[in-house]
């Protein structure tokens, strides 16, 4: 019932996701949400979906964060993001959370419907009962936003220094990394570009030391 009666709904998901990408696809399809990416649940969807908005927080894209600040619902799926300061404010928006420990639930933000269990069993049992939103114009305008996100980091990228600019490095790999890489980040200023920077494809795994932020990661 809170999915249904939102009007602008997003959705984040974390390392909790991992294995049910199709099932948070047909969920933001059905209720016209973007989806942004704590930085260990980069792999759960790919990049290149229009309206994955990429990674939240510090590290996180303009859009993730655009998204967060405007929506009414949000919808969290394995993830235990600790960072109060890049989600709605309290009050703002109605939540719903998914995670397989119902201790983590509702730690983060304030959740009307505590969902515990594994994220792609329950995530299937919670889409047919989730109404197709007729109105697009909340989904729309995210895609544009990941249209325009993707526009500045190419402009940043292709930047000219004295020097070898490294944000050109990270956006150059993105295309040349394999099916199926898999991407780890040392701790530093490369996490950001590995978060922002790097357009992860189905069948690509990405990892980092997210909770700790220690070093050495990468190797």
């Amino acid at each position: 019932d809170v999915l249904n009666a939102g009007r602008k709904v997003a959705i984040l998901v974390g390392q909790g996701a991992a294995g049910a990408e199709a099932e948070v696809v047909q969920t933001a399809e059905l209720l016209g949400a973007g989806v942004a990416k704590a930085l260990l649940g980069r792999q759960v969807v790919p990049d290149d979906l229009p309206f994955v908005t990429g990674p939240i927080g510090l590290l996180g894209s303009k859009t993730s964060d655009e998204m967060m600040m405007n929506c009414d619902t949000l919808l969290m799926v394995g993830t235990s993001f600790p960072y109060a300061e890049w989600l709605p404010d309290e009050g703002a928006a109605r939540a719903v959370e998914i995670d397989i420990d119902g201790r983590m639930i509702g730690i983060r933000y304030p959740v009307e419907a505590h969902l515990v269990g594994d994220a792609r069993e329950t995530l299937r049992a919670l889409n047919p009962l989730l109404e197709r939103k007729e109105d697009r114009s909340w989904r729309e305008r995210i895609e544009a936003d990941v249209r325009q996100w993707w526009d500045i980091l190419d402009r940043q990228s292709h930047q000219r220094f004295d020097a070898l600019n490294p944000q050109l490095v990270a956006w150059e790999l993105s295309p040349r990394l394999p099916d199926e890489a898999i991407v780890t980040a040392d701790s530093g200023s490369s996490t950001t570009w590995w978060a922002r920077h790097l357009r992860l494809r189905e069948g690509m795994l990405a990892s980092l030391s997210g909770t700790l932020a220690t070093m050495g990661p990468g190797t």
